[in-house]
């Protein structure tokens, strides 16, 4: 655990971010990529120890990510990452979808020819993605590119926020190849109806992939029942 989160840190690089948000971030990408699953423990010594940080920013991060429902804090027991139960899965899929579907239809009234290029490009480098620990960021950044022309960082806040508690439990669906075969086709579908500018065919598979994917997460290992 302790590389994989080094490996993360090495990824993200702490460049120009302060270090309370960098190790945010790195605890962020453990979490929704499996690697600290729901129920284990998050030791402040550790993880200081694992990105050479002192105690500060790390309990700083710890705080960030409770808001966000990825970690509860216990008096006298710190830290530990939130598991979801399936009926707390099936609910935020289902709001996530309402939210997904909203942005969607508001970006297609405003897109332009560079809004449809940059959501070519965002699907073009997830189907050639060939490092599965990957998928997760590209595949939220190919949702994101289709909603960025809808004009309402709220929302688009609020869909990122609902993606990392939720998107932990697609990373056994990632390791498939038919199950990733499967929902990059679903992803062209919907990029190309997003190209014609076809708004309600763009719509209805997006509710179809959102059904997809909510069976993925359902039958995920790391679900807590």
């Amino acid at each position: 655990m302790k590389t994989e989160i080094k490996n993360i840190a090495d990824e993200l690089q702490l460049s120009s971010m302060a270090a309370r948000d960098w190790v945010f971030q790195v605890i962020r990408t453990a979490i929704m990529r499996g690697i600290l699953p729901g129920n284990m423990p998050l030791r402040q010594d550790e993880i200081s120890d694992a990105l050479n940080v002192s105690h500060i920013p790390v309990r700083e991060a710890f705080r960030q990510l409770e808001a966000q429902g990825l970690v509860k804090i216990y008096p006298n027991r710190g830290a530990v990452v939130a598991a979801l139960s399936e009926d707390e899965i099936s609910n935020i899929m289902d709001v996530l979808f309402l939210m997904e579907k909203g942005a969607l239809m508001a970006a297609m009234d405003n897109i332009n020819d560079d809004d449809v290029n940059d959501a070519v490009v965002a699907y073009q480098s997830f189907f050639s993605e060939q490092e599965k620990s990957n998928f997760d960021r590209l595949n939220l950044r190919l949702h994101m590119t289709l909603y960025a022309s809808s004009d309402n960082a709220i929302l688009l806040s609020l869909i990122d926020q609902l993606h990392a508690n939720a998107d932990r439990y697609m990373q056994y669906a990632y390791m498939s190849k038919e199950s990733a075969e499967l929902l990059a086709q679903e992803h062209k579908a919907i990029v190309d109806a997003f190209v014609k500018r076809d708004k309600e065919t763009a719509v209805l598979l997006l509710e179809k992939h959102f059904e997809h994917e909510k069976e993925l997460m359902l039958n995920s290992p790391l679900v807590t029942g």
